[in-house]
């Protein structure tokens, strides 16, 4: 599990993921925990006046790797009865593509 951080809004880049979620002075949820930051979500934030946010630390690119891994031998099983079938095959790499891009 990532560990959590608390940053300035100015130090933080887009694609930074919020440890929980951002509300404003009522209470009213802004963005919710999980979201992964865009350039548009920090100017909201910037011109909201939110000067800090938690946000999960980025994993170690070794643990990174090793889920990615575990994630092709999990498609792979899944599909290992499609050897001779070209559109399984596609089908395949669409999914192992997908799927290894949703690790994070």
């Amino acid at each position: 599990m990532s560990d959590i951080q608390r940053l300035p809004l100015d130090a933080i880049q887009p694609g930074a993921v919020l440890a929980e979620a951002v509300a404003d002075a009522r209470g009213t949820v802004l963005l919710p925990a999980g979201l992964r930051l865009t350039e548009a979500h920090l100017a909201s934030l910037h011109r909201r006046n939110i000067a800090a946010l938690n946000v999960t630390a980025p994993p170690d690119p070794a643990e990174l790797a090793r889920r990615r891994e575990k994630v092709r031998e999990r498609v792979l099983y899944l599909f290992r009865h499609t050897d001779d079938d070209p559109a399984a095959q596609a089908l395949l790499q669409a999914v192992l593509a997908f799927r290894q891009e949703q690790v994070r």
